[in-house]
């Protein structure tokens, strides 16, 4: 039970904190007076795609580790 506790607080502590920076990173990169407007909408959408990949993945993840205690097929 203490086990589970911990990685629940471990998870919500690098959510907060990845969700931390990359909101400094879309503040840094909007407020940037020198860098053009198309390097930063460039920037902006590899982060978004970067985000959607890994909750895709993360997802995935979660689907296969459910489905995994019903297959017992042997390869």
């Amino acid at each position: 039970m203490l086990k589970k506790i911990g990685v629940i607080i471990l998870y919500i502590s690098l959510v907060l904190l990845l969700g931390a920076g990359v909101y400094h990173l879309f503040m840094a990169i909007i407020y940037d007076p020198g860098l053009p407007a198309l390097i930063k909408l460039a920037l902006i959408g590899i982060i978004i795609a970067l985000i959607v990949i890994l909750i895709a993945l993360i997802k995935e993840k979660r689907e296969d580790k459910k489905n995994e205690k019903y297959d017992h097929r042997e390869y």
